[in-house]
Protein backbone atom coordinates (compact mmCIF):
# COMPACT_ATOMS: atom_id res chain seq x y z
CA UNK A 1 0.00 0.00 0.00
CA UNK A 2 1.50 3.13 -0.84
CA UNK A 3 0.49 6.56 0.84
CA UNK A 4 0.16 9.74 -0.19
CA UNK A 5 0.76 13.41 0.62
CA UNK A 6 0.39 16.30 -1.05
CA UNK A 7 1.41 19.93 0.26
CA UNK A 8 2.86 23.06 -0.67
CA UNK A 9 6.25 24.45 0.41
CA UNK A 10 5.50 27.08 3.28
CA UNK A 11 7.35 30.32 3.69
CA UNK A 12 8.00 28.99 7.30
CA UNK A 13 9.81 25.72 6.55
CA UNK A 14 12.09 27.71 4.10
CA UNK A 15 15.47 29.40 4.54
CA UNK A 16 17.93 32.07 3.32
CA UNK A 17 17.91 30.61 0.26
CA UNK A 18 13.99 29.93 -0.35
CA UNK A 19 14.32 26.25 -0.35
CA UNK A 20 12.87 24.16 2.13
CA UNK A 21 15.10 23.59 5.37
CA UNK A 22 16.17 19.47 6.18
CA UNK A 23 14.13 19.80 9.70
CA UNK A 24 10.89 21.06 7.92
CA UNK A 25 11.59 18.21 5.21
CA UNK A 26 12.31 15.28 8.02
CA UNK A 27 9.08 16.43 9.37
CA UNK A 28 7.18 15.82 6.76
CA UNK A 29 8.58 12.65 6.32
CA UNK A 30 7.39 11.78 9.85
CA UNK A 31 3.88 13.05 9.12
CA UNK A 32 3.43 11.01 6.37
CA UNK A 33 4.62 7.91 8.49
CA UNK A 34 2.23 8.48 11.46
CA UNK A 35 -0.51 8.99 8.49
CA UNK A 36 0.70 5.55 7.32
CA UNK A 37 0.76 3.88 10.35
CA UNK A 38 -2.96 5.17 10.78
CA UNK A 39 -3.68 3.01 7.58
CA UNK A 40 -2.02 0.09 8.17
CA UNK A 41 -3.92 -0.08 11.69
CA UNK A 42 -0.87 0.54 13.78
CA UNK A 43 -0.94 4.69 14.39
CA UNK A 44 -0.13 6.63 17.05
CA UNK A 45 -3.31 5.96 19.45
CA UNK A 46 -3.42 2.45 18.20
CA UNK A 47 -0.30 1.50 19.80
CA UNK A 48 -0.40 4.18 23.04
CA UNK A 49 -3.51 1.79 24.03
CA UNK A 50 -1.04 -0.86 23.99
CA UNK A 51 1.51 0.58 25.62
CA UNK A 52 3.58 1.38 22.65
CA UNK A 53 4.62 4.04 20.23
CA UNK A 54 7.22 3.81 17.06
CA UNK A 55 10.95 5.51 17.79
CA UNK A 56 12.97 6.01 14.59
CA UNK A 57 16.35 3.91 14.56
CA UNK A 58 17.97 5.27 10.61
CA UNK A 59 17.02 7.49 8.20
CA UNK A 60 18.53 8.24 5.34
CA UNK A 61 17.66 11.09 2.86
CA UNK A 62 19.06 11.72 -0.79
CA UNK A 63 18.56 15.35 -2.33
CA UNK A 64 18.66 15.69 -6.12
CA UNK A 65 16.70 19.28 -5.45
CA UNK A 66 15.77 21.24 -2.80
CA UNK A 67 12.29 22.22 -3.23
CA UNK A 68 11.36 26.36 -2.47
CA UNK A 69 9.12 28.13 -1.47
CA UNK A 70 5.20 27.57 -3.24
CA UNK A 71 6.43 24.63 -5.10
CA UNK A 72 3.19 22.09 -5.09
CA UNK A 73 4.71 18.59 -3.98
CA UNK A 74 3.60 14.99 -3.65
CA UNK A 75 5.34 12.79 -1.23
CA UNK A 76 4.78 9.31 -1.51
CA UNK A 77 5.52 5.99 1.42
CA UNK A 78 5.23 2.62 1.49
CA UNK A 79 5.76 0.02 4.08
CA UNK A 80 8.85 -2.35 2.87
CA UNK A 81 8.65 -4.82 5.37
CA UNK A 82 10.17 -6.01 8.84
CA UNK A 83 14.17 -7.40 9.51
CA UNK A 84 13.87 -8.46 12.63
CA UNK A 85 12.72 -5.48 15.12
CA UNK A 86 13.40 -2.90 12.56
CA UNK A 87 10.35 -2.24 10.05
CA UNK A 88 11.38 -0.53 6.76
CA UNK A 89 9.72 2.30 5.25
CA UNK A 90 10.81 4.11 1.63
CA UNK A 91 9.52 7.34 0.37
CA UNK A 92 9.65 9.65 -2.60
CA UNK A 93 9.17 13.10 -3.30
CA UNK A 94 8.35 14.79 -6.59
CA UNK A 95 6.78 17.93 -7.59
CA UNK A 96 2.75 17.39 -7.74
CA UNK A 97 2.06 18.77 -11.56
CA UNK A 98 4.95 15.43 -12.21
CA UNK A 99 4.08 12.35 -10.42
CA UNK A 100 6.55 10.17 -12.71
CA UNK A 101 8.88 12.36 -12.92
CA UNK A 102 12.12 12.59 -11.46
CA UNK A 103 12.37 12.35 -7.55
CA UNK A 104 13.63 15.14 -6.09
CA UNK A 105 14.49 13.45 -2.68
CA UNK A 106 14.43 9.77 -2.23
CA UNK A 107 14.59 8.35 1.44
CA UNK A 108 14.55 5.33 3.46
CA UNK A 109 14.11 4.47 7.15
CA UNK A 110 14.06 2.22 9.84
CA UNK A 111 11.68 2.36 12.95
CA UNK A 112 11.46 0.23 15.72
CA UNK A 113 8.26 -0.38 18.26
CA UNK A 114 9.40 0.73 21.82
CA UNK A 115 7.31 0.11 25.30
CA UNK A 116 6.01 3.08 27.30
CA UNK A 117 6.71 1.97 30.57
CA UNK A 118 10.59 0.43 30.35
CA UNK A 119 11.47 1.77 26.98
CA UNK A 120 11.90 -1.32 25.40
CA UNK A 121 12.12 -2.40 21.86
CA UNK A 122 9.45 -4.71 20.76
CA UNK A 123 9.69 -7.66 18.31
CA UNK A 124 5.70 -7.78 18.57
CA UNK A 125 3.96 -7.27 15.03
CA UNK A 126 2.22 -4.69 14.98
CA UNK A 127 0.88 -4.68 11.88
CA UNK A 128 -1.82 -7.01 10.22
CA UNK A 129 -0.39 -9.86 8.47
CA UNK A 130 -2.51 -8.93 5.21
CA UNK A 131 -0.79 -5.28 5.46
CA UNK A 132 0.21 -5.04 1.88
CA UNK A 133 4.64 -4.47 0.95
CA UNK A 134 5.25 -2.82 -1.76
CA UNK A 135 8.37 -3.20 -3.84
CA UNK A 136 11.75 -1.59 -3.03
CA UNK A 137 13.15 0.91 -5.08
CA UNK A 138 15.95 1.97 -2.19
CA UNK A 139 18.46 -0.11 -0.61
CA UNK A 140 17.93 -0.81 3.17
CA UNK A 141 19.11 1.88 5.19
CA UNK A 142 22.63 1.31 6.70
CA UNK A 143 23.77 1.68 10.02
CA UNK A 144 25.28 5.10 10.75
CA UNK A 145 28.99 5.35 12.44
CA UNK A 146 31.83 7.51 12.28
CA UNK A 147 34.53 5.92 10.40
CA UNK A 148 37.76 5.00 12.02
CA UNK A 149 39.98 7.32 10.23
CA UNK A 150 37.61 10.60 10.77
CA UNK A 151 39.32 13.04 13.75
CA UNK A 152 36.22 13.88 16.09
CA UNK A 153 37.04 16.95 17.91
CA UNK A 154 34.54 18.58 20.22
CA UNK A 155 32.08 21.55 18.88
CA UNK A 156 30.14 22.55 21.65
CA UNK A 157 27.34 21.58 23.46
CA UNK A 158 23.22 22.24 24.80
CA UNK A 159 20.66 21.12 26.72
CA UNK A 160 17.86 20.20 25.26
CA UNK A 161 15.01 22.33 26.00
CA UNK A 162 10.88 22.35 26.20
CA UNK A 163 10.82 23.63 22.05
CA UNK A 164 12.90 20.27 21.29
CA UNK A 165 10.63 17.66 22.48
CA UNK A 166 7.63 15.81 20.96
CA UNK A 167 4.68 13.95 22.31
CA UNK A 168 6.62 10.93 23.24
CA UNK A 169 8.66 12.99 26.16
CA UNK A 170 12.27 12.99 24.14
CA UNK A 171 13.84 15.41 21.91
CA UNK A 172 12.43 14.75 18.57
CA UNK A 173 14.31 12.82 15.78
CA UNK A 174 14.31 16.07 13.54
CA UNK A 175 16.55 18.32 15.67
CA UNK A 176 19.70 16.08 15.34
CA UNK A 177 20.42 16.71 11.72
CA UNK A 178 19.65 20.11 12.48
CA UNK A 179 21.87 20.70 15.28
CA UNK A 180 24.54 19.17 13.33
CA UNK A 181 24.14 21.68 10.52
CA UNK A 182 24.24 24.13 12.63
CA UNK A 183 27.92 23.80 13.91
CA UNK A 184 29.18 24.11 10.70
CA UNK A 185 28.05 27.99 10.93
CA UNK A 186 26.49 30.17 8.28
CA UNK A 187 29.55 30.57 5.76
CA UNK A 188 29.74 27.23 5.72
CA UNK A 189 26.02 26.23 5.07
CA UNK A 190 25.40 29.24 2.57
CA UNK A 191 28.46 28.49 0.07
CA UNK A 192 27.71 24.32 0.02
CA UNK A 193 24.70 22.25 -0.50
CA UNK A 194 23.86 19.25 1.45
CA UNK A 195 22.78 16.47 -1.33
CA UNK A 196 22.66 14.04 1.49
CA UNK A 197 21.55 13.03 5.20
CA UNK A 198 22.34 10.46 6.88
CA UNK A 199 21.14 9.18 10.83
CA UNK A 200 21.75 6.76 13.90
CA UNK A 201 19.60 6.75 16.55
CA UNK A 202 21.22 5.04 19.44
CA UNK A 203 19.51 6.80 22.89
CA UNK A 204 16.75 8.95 23.79
CA UNK A 205 17.49 12.28 24.45
CA UNK A 206 15.45 13.77 27.45
CA UNK A 207 14.39 16.72 29.12
CA UNK A 208 17.29 19.12 30.67
CA UNK A 209 19.93 16.08 29.59
CA UNK A 210 23.13 18.13 28.22
CA UNK A 211 24.06 17.22 24.80
CA UNK A 212 27.71 17.38 23.50
CA UNK A 213 28.92 17.65 20.25
CA UNK A 214 31.76 15.75 18.47
CA UNK A 215 32.42 16.95 14.95
CA UNK A 216 35.20 16.06 12.08
CA UNK A 217 35.28 15.25 8.35
CA UNK A 218 36.47 12.28 5.83
CA UNK A 219 40.14 13.08 5.34
CA UNK A 220 40.00 13.37 1.40
CA UNK A 221 37.57 16.30 2.15
CA UNK A 222 38.12 19.08 -0.55
CA UNK A 223 37.48 22.94 -1.22
CA UNK A 224 34.24 21.51 -3.74
CA UNK A 225 32.96 18.68 -1.16
CA UNK A 226 33.09 17.19 2.08
CA UNK A 227 31.58 14.74 4.41
CA UNK A 228 31.14 15.41 7.83
CA UNK A 229 30.10 13.24 11.16
CA UNK A 230 28.66 14.72 14.36
CA UNK A 231 28.07 12.56 17.17
CA UNK A 232 26.12 13.71 20.31
CA UNK A 233 26.75 12.38 23.51
CA UNK A 234 25.03 12.33 26.77
CA UNK A 235 27.08 11.57 30.03
CA UNK A 236 29.59 10.47 27.90
CA UNK A 237 27.15 7.90 26.11
CA UNK A 238 26.48 7.98 21.91
CA UNK A 239 22.98 9.37 21.89
CA UNK A 240 23.38 9.63 17.86
CA UNK A 241 25.53 10.11 14.53
CA UNK A 242 24.79 12.34 11.44
CA UNK A 243 26.41 12.33 8.49
CA UNK A 244 26.04 15.62 5.94
CA UNK A 245 27.54 14.85 2.42
CA UNK A 246 28.11 18.51 0.86
CA UNK A 247 29.00 19.98 -2.12
CA UNK A 248 29.64 23.55 -3.72
CA UNK A 249 26.52 25.64 -4.59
Amino acid sequence: MISKYSFPVESFETGFDRRIKPFALQSRLQELTYRASEEGGAGYAVLRERGLFWALNRMHIEVDRWPAWGENLVLQSWFRGRTGPMYQRNYVLRQAGDPDGAPLVRATSAWTVITLEGRNVTREPVYPEDFAEEADLLPFCPKVLTPGDVELAPAGSRKALYSDLDSNGHVNNCFYPQWSADLLGFPYLSTHRLTDIQVGYYREIHPGEQVDFLLGHNPGATADAAVWYVEGRVAGERSFVVRLDFTNC
